[in-house]
C-alpha cells in the first residue's frame, strides 16, 4: 500500500485518523509546503472555507500556491465547507474571481467538499486514481437510449459534427441510421444543419480504413 503523507501541523485535525480507519497507510512528517501528499508529486493543500477566504484577503494563498507549484507537479487545494456562508465580508465577484485566477492562471484545481468525511472519501480516491488509474474504460458515448428511435439518433450523434438537430434531420431525409452511413457527401448536402465541412469529415470517418492500425487504449485518469 501507497503511503499518504499528512504534515505534523495536519496531524491532530481529525482527518488524518479517518484516512487511517479507512485503510491508508499514513504517515506523518513536516512538510514545508502542503497538508497531504498522496504520491509522488502530488500534494493537497487543505483548507476550512472561512480560512481558504481569509487568505485571499491577506494574499497568503498566492504565496502558498507559488511554492506548491515549484515543489509538486500537481497540486490541489481542497476547501472543506460552504465558501458562500461564511462570515466573511467578501464580494462574492472577488471570491469567484480568485477562484478563477487561481485555477485558470495558476493551474491549480480548486476541489469543494462538505465534511471531514468527503474529504476523507476525496482524498483517498486521488491517491487511488494517481496510482492506479480509473480502472475502466469510459465509454465515449453516455447514456443507453431504449427505443429503436433513440438508439437511432444515438448513432447519428456519434458523427463528428453532428448534433441533435442535425441528427434529426438526417433521420429524418434519409429513413434510417444506415442511410445516413452509406450516404453519399453529395446526398449529405442536402440535409439542412449539415454543413460542407462536416460532410467531409463525416464521410473521411467512415470510410477511414483501421485494418492494421494500432488503437490505443485511453490513458489512465
Amino acid at each position: 500500500m501507497a503511503r499518504l503523507i499528512v504534515d505534523s501541523r495536519e496531524s491532530r485535525s481529525g482527518l488524518a485518523q479517518l484516512l487511517a480507519q479507512r485503510g491508508a497507510d499514513v504517515v506523518v512528517e513536516e512538510l514545508d509546503v502542503g497538508d497531504y501528499v498522496l504520491a509522488d508529486g502530488l500534494a493537497v493543500e487543505r483548507k476550512a472555507a472561512s480560512d481558504f477566504i481569509l487568505s485571499i484577503e491577506n494574499r497568503r494563498v498566492f504565496a502558498q500556491l507559488a511554492t506548491l507549484k515549484a515543489t509538486y507537479a500537481r497540486a490541489f487545494i481542497v476547501v472543506e465547507g460552504n465558501l458562500f456562508a461564511t462570515r466573511s465580508s467578501m464580494a462574492e465577484d472577488a471570491l469567484l474571481g480568485a477562484m478563477s485566477y487561481i485555477t485558470v492562471l495558476e493551474g491549480v484545481p480548486i476541489l469543494t467538499t462538505g465534511t471531514t468525511a468527503q474529504t476523507a472519501t476525496l482524498l483517498l480516491t486521488m491517491q487511488r486514481h494517481a496510482l492506479e488509474g480509473l480502472g475502466y474504460e469510459i465509454a465515449l458515448c453516455a447514456g443507453k437510449p431504449r427505443d429503436r428511435l433513440a438508439q437511432s439518433q444515438y448513432l447519428v450523434e456519434g458523427l463528428p459534427g453532428v448534433g441533435p438537430t442535425a441528427a434529426r434531420n438526417l433521420l429524418s431525409h434519409f429513413g434510417s441510421a444506415h442511410s445516413v452511413f452509406t450516404a453519399q457527401a453529395e446526398e449529405l448536402r442536402q440535409v439542412a444543419g449539415v454543413g460542407p465541412k462536416t460532410v467531409t469529415t463525416v464521410r473521411e470517418v467512415l470510410e477511414f480504413d483501421t485494418r492494421g492500425v494500432s488503437i490505443p487504449k485511453p490513458p489512465a485518469t
